[in-house]
C-alpha cells in the first residue's frame, strides 16, 4: 500500500519509487501522483530518470522492474547474483585482516560472505546489517556490535539516525563497504539516502577503507554518491573485471586487487 503525505524531495520520491518496485515489481503513474501529492507529469519525469539509470522500464500508465545486473532486486535475488564473484572477493578482504582488529562490515551480500570466513578470527565486529549478525552471533571469538536503527524494506540493512549516532563515536581499524555503483566522475553511489549518509559516517570514523564490488558495478551510478574515488584505500573485485577497465581506475589512484576465480 503506498502511504500519502506531503510533498517530498524528488530524491525521496525516487527512493520510496525503488521501495515499491521491490515489493510489487510494478507501479502505476496515478497512484504515485496522488500518494506524494505531484502531478502525473512530475511522476513521469522520476520516471525517466530512474529509467535511465537501469532500474527500471516505463510501460504504459506506470513502471515495471527491471531485473538487470544493476537494478535493484528484491533481497532473495540478489543474495543469489554473482555469488561465486562474491565468494573470491571476499576471500581477498580476509586477507587484509589481522587478529585483534575492529572490523565494520557494511550490509550486504558481498560482506556477508566475508563474515562467514571470519568466525573464527579474534576480532570486534559492528555491522548494520542482521543477516551478517546472525551469522557471527554464536562466534566465542568475536565480539560483536550491531547497530541501532531501522529496517530498510526488502534489505537486512539497518539505517537511520541512531545508526549513524554509533557509528559518529566509533573508531574502526578497517571499513568493509559495498555500493550499488561506481564511476570515474560521480564515485560511489547508492539509491536510498539514508544509506548513503550511514556509508559517510563509516569512511569517516575508520582508518582503513575498502570497497567490495563486482565488476557488473563498474561504470554505473545510481541515485546519491557518498564517497569519491580518492576517499577509498583499496577496492577489491572479482576475477570477471577485465584488465583494460581495472586500469581506468587505478589510472585515477585507486589500487585495485581482485580475486582468483580458481578460489
Amino acid at each position: 500500500m503506498i502511504e500519502g503525505g506531503r510533498t517530498m524531495l524528488s530524491e525521496v520520491r525516487h527512493s520510496k519509487i525503488i521501495e515499491l518496485l521491490n515489493q510489487a515489481g510494478s507501479i502505476k503513474v496515478s497512484e504515485l501522483s496522488k500518494a506524494y501529492q505531484v502531478t502525473e507529469k512530475t511522476i513521469r519525469e522520476d520516471l525517466e530518470k530512474l529509467e535511465a539509470s537501469g532500474i527500471l522500464k516505463r510501460v504504459h500508465g506506470g513502471a515495471v522492474l527491471v531485473e538487470s545486473s544493476n537494478s535493484m532486486l528484491p533481497i532473495h535475488k540478489r543474495r543469489v547474483r554473482q555469488q561465486a564473484e562474491k565468494e573470491q572477493i571476499a576471500a581477498e578482504a580476509y586477507q587484509w585482516i589481522e587478529d585483534g582488529q575492529i572490523i565494520l562490515l557494511d550490509g550486504g551480500s558481498t560482506t556477508l560472505e566475508l563474515a562467514k570466513l571470519i568466525q573464527y578470527r579474534s576480532l570486534t565486529v559492528i555491522t548494520n546489517d542482521t543477516k551478517i549478525a546472525a551469522t557471527l552471533a554464536e562466534s566465542p571469538h568475536i565480539e560483536l556490535c550491531i547497530l541501532g536503527g531501522y529496517r530498510r524494506k526488502g534489505t537486512y540493512t539497518i539505517i537511520g539516525p541512531s545508526a549513524i549516532q554509533m557509528v559518529d563515536e566509533l573508531n574502526v581499524d578497517i571499513a568493509f563497504l559495498g555500493c550499488t555503483g561506481i564511476d570515474l566522475e560521480r564515485g560511489i553511489s547508492v539509491f536510498h539516502r539514508d544509506e548513503a549518509e550511514l556509508k559517510k559516517r563509516m569512511i569517516k570514523a575508520s582508518k582503513k577503507k575498502i570497497l567490495l564490488t563486482d565488476h557488473t558495478k563498474f561504470d554505473q551510478t545510481a541515485l546519491i554518491s557518498f564517497a569519491s574515488l580518492k576517499e577509498i584505500d583499496l577496492l577489491i573485485t572479482d576475477a570477471e573485471a577485465d584488465d583494460t577497465l581495472i586500469a581506468k581506475y587505478s589510472e585515477q589512484g585507486l589500487e585495485v586487487r581482485r580475486g582468483n576465480a580458481e578460489g
